[in-house]
């Protein structure tokens, strides 16, 4: 593995699954496994655990369905307007 996971920090996974069961918007920055830099606006559906590896399951606004490595994710932001 190139990557190897790194978990993440506890109170940050409790805001996804937060975000997940209120179905918040959540404003995010990401890099793919090339390195490539992503930035979306998504609905947080699950958190989903693969061979010892955390991924977000969400849909963006125009209806992509992502799985995203969180120890991928370098930005969160809450959009719900709450």
């Amino acid at each position: 593995m190139i990557n190897p996971y790194r978990p993440i920090d506890c109170a940050l996974h409790d805001e996804y699954e937060l975000a997940i069961m209120h179905k918040k918007m959540l404003s995010i920055r990401w890099s793919d496994d090339s390195g490539e830099q992503h930035v979306a606006t998504i609905l947080a559906k699950d958190i989903l655990v693969k061979d010892k590896q955390e991924f977000l399951l969400a849909e963006t606004q125009d209806d992509k369905q992502l799985c995203i490595r969180l120890d991928k994710i370098t930005l969160l932001r809450d959009d719900s307007g709450e």
